[in-house]
């Protein structure tokens, strides 16, 4: 899968893994009685077209990419910028492109063109890359063929395709870092890479401060939903079309599977079962954050995810089997209303991103 580039005319790769984005006609069925008889009856006789819309998702193993182009796309596109569309290129079958472009340079302009993100599932566990589930809506498209001759696909069939898909090479290919280059395991990213925790404290700044609730405990496993709501704005205009894509309000909830030697901790009553009670919790949304810290490997530094205000909803502390290790999940949703002390203050959403460089990028930055 393509995506924009940071400059006009260039394109990065996403590690896809799969991808289901299709035609939605739903047609709009008339429920009106015609006297049909026993014999001839139908629940529907009479319909209107309805609006035309691509929506799916796409399935990638999350990477850096060269200079971190492919991770600060994503996390403008899901959280920082999410109310612009971005530009993608799909290619099923290598023998024709879907198209949904933008109609202009990246967020200057708001219109129907281009594709939206309408969800974000991030998740990782014992033998597996950090994977993301990419929801994915658009209204317009193209569907060219790649070596340029409009819609002769006949020309480009598999038996043809001898290098591969019509217009790879190995720059494309250099582009998404095979071979593992000097060792950094970043692209695609392992799940030992990534250092998950529900943090506790005084929360003051993205991506940084809190203290772990009880020492040695470890992340098994865990995941990420974001969900933006979307929503196609209607109107009476004589048009079946919407005039806008407007992203609601944004959902966020997750699991953290958690172990410790000698058992982990209560998240009422605390580590040792004094530390909170009934009426006054150990963990509590203003004091309990989620932060995943990936490190870049040879690149330097860290990229993050977060979730800056994290209430703990529920949790699973189960008798296992005979060969399984006791764990305790903590199902958690993320809450607003967590303000950040960078420049003067503002409130954060339920989940953050960092740029390629594992800084945070506040509203006032495009």
């Amino acid at each position: 899968m393509y995506s924009e580039g940071p400059a006009a005319g260039t394109t990065s790769v996403l590690l896809a893994t799969g991808a289901s984005v299709n035609l939605v006609l739903e047609p709009i069925y008339s429920s009106a009685v015609w006297g049909a008889g026993w014999y001839n009856a139908a629940t529907s006789a009479h319909y209107a077209d309805a609006a035309i819309r691509y929506e799916g998702t796409v399935d990638v193993e999350m990477q850096l990419g060269a200079n971190q182009v492919i991770w600060e796309y994503l996390m403008r596109w899901i959280v920082h910028s999410r109310a612009y569309p971005r530009s993608i290129d799909i290619s099923p079958d290598g023998a024709r492109v879907y198209q949904y472009r933008t109609s202009g340079a990246y967020a200057s302009v708001f219109d129907l063109y281009g594709a939206w993100c309408t969800s974000a599932g991030f998740s990782t566990s014992e033998g597996s890359f950090l994977t993301a589930s990419l929801g994915v809506v658009s209204l317009f498209r193209n569907e060219v063929d790649p070596g340029g001759s409009g819609h002769n696909y006949s020309a480009y069939s598999y038996i043809l395709q001898k290098k591969g898909v019509i217009g790879s090479s190995c720059n494309v290919l250099n582009t998404t870092n095979p071979l593992n280059p000097s060792g950094s395991n970043v692209d695609p990213i392992p799940f030992w890479r990534t250092q998950a925790q529900l943090l506790r404290g005084s929360y003051t700044t993205p991506f940084t401060g809190g203290t772990v609730p009880q020492s040695g405990t470890q992340t098994v496993e865990w995941n990420t939903d974001i969900t933006n709501n979307s929503i196609w704005l209607y109107v009476c205009s004589g048009s079946r079309l919407p005039v806008a894509l407007l992203q609601g309000p944004m959902d966020v909830s997750g699991t953290v599977v958690l172990y410790n030697e000698g058992g982990v901790f209560d998240p009422i009553l605390g580590p040792t079962g004094t530390e909170g009670t009934i009426t006054t919790p150990y963990l509590y949304a203003e004091n309990t954050w989620f932060r995943v810290t990936i490190n870049r490997g040879a690149i330097g530094g860290n990229v993050y995810i977060e979730v800056p205000a994290a209430v703990v909803e529920g949790d699973d502390y189960s008798i296992a089997g005979l060969d399984a290790v006791t764990n305790r999940s903590f199902n958690i949703k993320g809450l607003g209303g967590r303000c950040s002390a960078v420049g003067a203050g503002h409130a954060l959403p339920p989940c953050i991103i960092s740029d390629g460089s594992g800084a945070y990028v506040g509203p006032d930055t495009p």
